[in-house]
């Protein structure tokens, strides 16, 4: 958003106003809308006679399009013209592509908000350049003129100075003026460009900064990005996990409980049966070991996932519940990397629950995607009475991916989930 800008700035006491900066910078302002409004002024005039001439054969379409061209740079102008004498930085919108042919360009133009909003800013400006040009001009070039009264007025014409009803023709009455003159410049002139300023910023920030929704738009569009980019990050990183887990840890226990065995076939042929119960204890905590690390590896990301898909992956999970499960994964092409993984967990933690609670005698995954869109359905003929609310674990997955989740459990069955997630 535009920031509060130089009336805010402009110091409210007399002196103070009069050496500031942004007083001054507030008048340059002022003074050049006039030529900013000249400028806007011939380029509304050639886009209007290139609407004209769009009939005639579109020979009007390349004075439209570089019309529109023209006044979004001067719109960038005074942007920056805002910034750098009224302290006011108004966003800039983006910009829609006008580039390659004229036709698809005069299209894109005439469908931006933002360039109709900058188009409604010059139109303004027009008028408003008069206010604050006569406005800037009476707040210092009359009170200047005046100040100097009493060295000229007997050189006018009839020796005296006609000020609207009151006529000057002593010295007395034009220092009288003069001092009028500087008391207006001092207490009232910073007030009456503090409120010109004040109007001209209005309008810059009215017309010239995106609207809101689209501002609010833009945010989500980068949010929904950078979610993507951190969901993808995730995934990477839990694949690494599990290839140094399968490579690494878990390798070395391999060999660890290898050699313990090769250690208990001596032993026994020894006949030191103490020292082999020992050994062969250690052999079995190394197989433990080696039994958590796959189930763990298994957890952050199964490799049968990312080698074979959705189908491969969830049958393997099948054949290892205690529920008998079926499943049915039509979805291909592939879905991302991201959509895929959450989609695998979301079944596993549905299926963990099916064998924990639900008392159930069978259970199905059906996956189906259609065109950008991938549907999890998970059931099972068990007791029902599900409430999403006690956990947050399903709901929490299906958030990340923005997704939505549904759960149909009445008292006495079946208990159905359903995921819903875009996967374009």
């Amino acid at each position: 958003m535009a920031t509060a800008g130089v009336s805010g700035a402009i110091p409210r006491r007399p002196w103070r106003a009069l050496r500031s900066g942004a007083l001054w910078g507030g008048c340059a302002h002022l003074a050049a809308d006039g030529a900013i409004a000249l400028a806007a002024a011939a380029l509304l005039l050639a886009l209007v006679a290139g609407i004209v001439l769009l009939p005639v054969a579109l020979s009007g379409v390349p004075v439209v399009v570089a019309a529109g061209w023209a006044l979004g740079r001067l719109a960038a102008l005074e942007r920056r013209r805002f910034a750098s004498t009224c302290r006011v930085e108004i966003p800039a919108p983006p910009r829609v592509r006008r580039v390659g042919p004229l036709l698809p360009a005069l299209r894109s133009l005439a469908r931006d908000r933002c360039a109709w909003r900058e188009l409604g800013y010059f139109v303004a400006l027009i008028p408003v350049s008069v206010v604050t040009g006569a406005g800037v001009a009476l707040a210092w070039a009359v009170p200047l003129t005046l100040v100097a009264l009493p060295g000229y007025y007997d050189r006018l014409p009839r020796g005296r100075a006609a000020l609207g009803p009151v006529s000057v023709d002593r010295v007395g009455e034009s220092l009288v003026v003069s001092v009028a003159a500087v008391l207006f410049g001092v207490f009232v002139s910073p007030v009456l460009v503090r409120a010109l300023v004040a109007l001209d910023a209005a309008l810059g920030r009215a017309l010239l900064a995106p609207p809101r929704d689209l501002e609010l738009t833009e945010r989500v569009v980068q949010l929904t990005s950078s979610r993507d980019l951190l969901l993808a990050a995730v995934e990477a990183e839990r694949k690494r996990i599990e290839r140094d887990l399968h490579d690494g840890a878990q390798q070395r226990l391999v060999a660890v409980a290898m050699t313990l065995g090769r250690v208990v076939s001596r032993l026994r042929k020894s006949g030191d049966e103490a020292t082999r119960e020992i050994v062969e204890g250690a052999r079995e905590d190394a197989r433990a070991a080696i039994t958590e690390l796959r189930e763990l590896a298994r957890g952050l990301h199964p490799p049968v996932l990312g080698d074979r898909g959705l189908g491969a992956a969830l049958t393997a999970v099948a054949a290892r519940a205690p529920v008998p499960v079926t499943v049915d994964v039509q979805a291909e092409p592939r879905p991302p990397a991201a959509v895929e993984s959450a989609a695998y967990f979301v079944v596993t933690e549905a299926l963990t629950n099916v064998a924990k609670h639900a008392g159930a005698s069978r259970a199905w995954v059906e996956i189906r995607r259609d065109a950008d869109r991938l549907r999890v359905i998970i059931g099972d003929d068990g007791a029902g009475g599900a409430d999403p609310a006690r956990g947050s674990g399903l709901a929490g997955r299906v958030a990340g991916i923005d997704g939505t989740l549904t759960v149909t459990s009445p008292p006495g069955g079946p208990t159905l989930i359903e995921v819903d997630v875009q996967c374009g």
